[in-house]
């Protein structure tokens, strides 16, 4: 082994180690240098790029979400920046005292302060859209953060009662006023979060379900028609029986709380719908009194209503479609124009309802009740009549029956004769084989 110039040489094997670098290769070692800790580091680094990755996509500003892209789609063109500015200032560095003359030496100075500047500038873009990024995330949680204080307070206010004084004794009762701010105020925070949308409904929902768990009944016109009916049958009023007195019987329109709370449900925006379509979200008001409702208008499509008493509800024009509404109670209801396409009324009561040019298209209608219901232009194609009652039934007509899958169960009033079609037939058919073959007429026409 021997020094020379060029480093150590070694006798066996050939080998010469490099004691000192040019320094127009400094700039491709460090390069070099760069490289193998990017790939040395590679995991760590990929995992820092998808930190940020998820970053971009959580932001809600499309703008600021569009920067974030385009600066990771240009960040290789920004890497092979930086390493030029770096490798022009070196050079301009290691050329400083070949410049000459005062004029020279001038501009080469401005030249590196400049290129100084760039790399600087260079360095800072990540910085700064960085930043932008975390003042947006910080901006964020703090509206998070207020909107739910607001949910809270809103929600508290649900359950406000006022004390009052009845015939010298203290009981409370329900603060509506307070209550419907309450519902208003969480109307408002839904339009502005869509994000909690989906809470506040099923909050307004569990809100209808729990004050509207049993029927209201106005008891002084139940007892003036009670008393009618006993003056006309000549008889005490307590001799009523039980179908007298059924027919007396009148409800009270909702309390204002709960109307307030149904609008609200029913007049839920296009935006809202499609999240709700997102989140596969359904509303859930099973089992609810809602007698004289007002729901006209109301966007209710697939709504879960099964063993709610609707009794004189008003749902003219309201969309009902695909809505389960088994065991139903829609005595008197008015659904002047309601879509029902597919809505499943098993078992439901509709006895002296109105369903002029209602929709119920491929409806499942079996075991419903329809005494001395209205069905003036009712549409019934493909809606299945198994074991419905249809006694009395107004305007009812023969093609109107004929659009729809019956067999000989179904109750048809005294002056229609049993429709001759293919999808009727005068066997009462096991409950399987019938709606096999509804189903097998719905995928037919289309409908699912």
């Amino acid at each position: 082994m021997e020094t020379t110039d060029a480093g150590l040489v070694f006798d066996l094997p050939p080998f010469t180690i490099p004691t000192s670098l040019t320094p127009e290769s400094v700039p491709w070692v460090v390069a070099a240098v760069i490289l193998l800790l990017i790939v040395a580091l590679r995991y760590k680094i990929w995992r820092g790029w998808r930190q940020r990755f998820n970053l971009f996509r959580r932001t809600e500003k499309p703008l600021l979400k569009a920067i974030g892209w385009i600066s990771i789609l240009v960040s290789p063109i920004w890497i092979a920046l930086i390493f030029l500015v770096f490798f022009s200032i070196w050079m301009l560095a290691i050329s400083f005292g070949e410049s000459i003359g005062v004029e020279s030496m001038r501009w080469h100075v401005l030249a590196i302060v400049g290129m100084i500047a760039a790399l600087g500038g260079l360095l800072s873009m990540p910085l700064l859209i960085m930043n932008a990024f975390h003042a947006e995330r910080r901006t964020r949680a703090t509206e998070e953060s207020y909107l739910t204080d607001r949910i809270s307070q809103a929600v508290e206010k649900l359950g406000a009662e006022r004390v009052v004084w009845r015939d010298n004794k203290q009981s409370s009762e329900p603060n509506l006023e307070v209550r419907m701010g309450a519902l208003y105020l969480l109307e408002r925070i839904a339009k502005d979060s869509p994000r909690d949308h989906v809470p506040i409904t099923e909050t307004i929902c569990a809100y209808i379900r729990e004050n509207a768990n049993r029927p209201y009944i106005d008891l002084d016109t139940t007892a003036q028609n009670e008393l009618a009916a006993a003056k006309r049958l000549k008889i005490k009023r307590s001799e009523l029986d039980a179908s007298d007195k059924a027919a007396c019987l009148t409800y009270a329109v909702p309390r204002a709380d709960v109307q307030a709370a149904a609008t609200i449900i029913g007049r839920r925006s296009l935006d809202a719908l499609e999240v709700e379509m997102a989140e596969k979200y359904v509303l859930d008001l099973r089992g609810v009194h809602l007698d004289r409702i007002d729901w006209s208008n109301a966007k209710l499509a697939h709504a879960i209503l099964d063993g709610a008493s609707l009794n004189g509800a008003s749902l003219c024009v309201t969309n009902l479609r695909g809505a389960r509404l088994k065991d139903a109670s829609l005595n008197g209801a008015d659904l002047f124009k309601a879509n029902l396409t597919e809505a499943w009324l098993s078992g439901a009561r509709l006895s002296n309802a109105w369903l002029d040019w209602a929709i119920l298209h491929g409806s499942q209608l079996s075991l419903a009740k329809f005494q001395n219901t209205n069905f003036s232009a009712t549409e019934l194609n493909y809606a299945a009549v198994k074991n419905a009652d249809f006694t009395d039934a107004k305007h009812l007509d023969q093609q109107q029956l004929a659009e729809t899958v019956g067999d000989g169960s179904t109750i048809l009033p005294v002056n229609i004769l049993m429709p001759r079609s293919e999808t009727w037939t005068d066997k009462v058919l096991p409950s399987e084989t019938f709606f096999s073959l509804w189903r097998n007429v719905k995928k037919q026409a289309g409908l699912t």
